[in-house]
């Protein structure tokens, strides 16, 4: 049986009218608007927030400036009053370590002076000034307030005198234990030290140190090793050490009168055994007998050569 299909449709069914549609695209229209002038709200929104932030941190920002203008000026001022005041003016000076320099100088280089306010005294300029001295190897400056300076000195230790022959003449320095060749020697100054001679000239020393190599650092390393205190032969006990390029090292002793030849190389293990030897020439009576000491002879062998009577 064929389903019955009716000849007329029914008001309102099947396809929109065209009323409903021109309604429908008008609401269309119109809700596309809303939308439009929404967004343009909420961008001035955003826009109104910003300039209030932006506001808000430049008053910051400037009361933050107005503070700190304010401390810095006030910090100034009360600066220029403390300079100005006598709380913090120099009364006592102690000056630590000095034994070749006089506390004199150290007030003269470092511009000490008594009524110097220590606020406005330059510590480094006067440490810098001080160590200038021959002497002085270093030197700290200690502030304690509100009106005391402490001067601490720190001076080269001599170690032995070094005797440089120029063309001009010859000039004696002292040596301190580091090598270093600091200051020359006075007539009025202590001369009991041992001596290293026959240098011709500054060439074999770098700088105002005594290098690593050569025959002036191997007489050099004789003296620290005898610098350590051995009993038989001490530092005090050296008189001379002469390089010569044709013997290399020649020592003389204080109470001796024969020369001491070390040769060229090995000087440590040359020490040694010279102190052995002389340790035995000592014990048996004999030192008197001895003309000289050949340390270099052969390798591992010694010649002592005696005065023939």
């Amino acid at each position: 049986m064929a389903g019955y299909k009716p000849k007329y449709r029914q008001p309102g069914a099947g396809r929109p009218g065209l009323l409903t549609r021109f309604r429908s695209a008008v609401a269309g229209i119109l809700q596309r608007r809303g939308r439009s002038g929404g967004g343009k709200q909420q961008a001035a929104v955003i826009d109104h927030q910003h300039n209030y932030r932006f506001r808000k941190l430049s008053r910051t920002g400037t009361l933050f400036l107005l503070i700190a203008t304010m401390l810095s000026a006030g910090g100034w001022f009360c600066y220029q009053a403390l300079e100005r005041s006598d709380i913090f003016r120099l009364t006592t000076v102690s000056i630590q370590g000095t034994h070749m320099t006089r506390e004199a100088q150290i007030l003269d280089l470092g511009s000490i002076e008594q009524g110097v306010n220590l606020l406005s005294f330059d510590v480094d300029l006067a440490e810098e000034r001080i160590s200038r001295h021959s002497w002085i190897d270093r030197v700290e400056i200690e502030r304690s307030w509100p009106s005391t300076l402490t001067v601490r000195v720190s001076e080269y230790r001599p170690l032995a005198m070094i005797n440089i022959e120029k063309k001009e003449g010859q000039s004696l320095y002292y040596v301190d234990h580091h090598g270093m060749v600091f200051v020359q020697v006075k007539d009025s100054q202590d001369l009991d030290f041992p001596v290293i001679t026959g240098v011709q000239s500054t060439g074999e020393l770098t700088g105002t140190m005594i290098g690593d190599k050569g025959l002036v650092a191997q007489a050099f390393q004789f003296l620290r090793l005898a610098a350590r205190g051995n009993p038989i032969v001490p530092l005090q006990t050296i008189s001379e050490v002469n390089v010569s390029p044709g013997k290399g090292l020649v020592v003389y002793l204080v109470d001796q009168p024969f020369p001491i030849y070390m040769g060229y190389d090995n000087i440590s293990t040359k020490y040694y055994q010279l102190v052995k030897l002389l340790e035995r020439l000592y014990r048996k009576k004999k030192i008197q007998e001895i003309k000289e000491i050949r340390m270099d002879y052969q390798e591992g062998r010694i010649l002592v050569a005696k005065v023939e009577l």
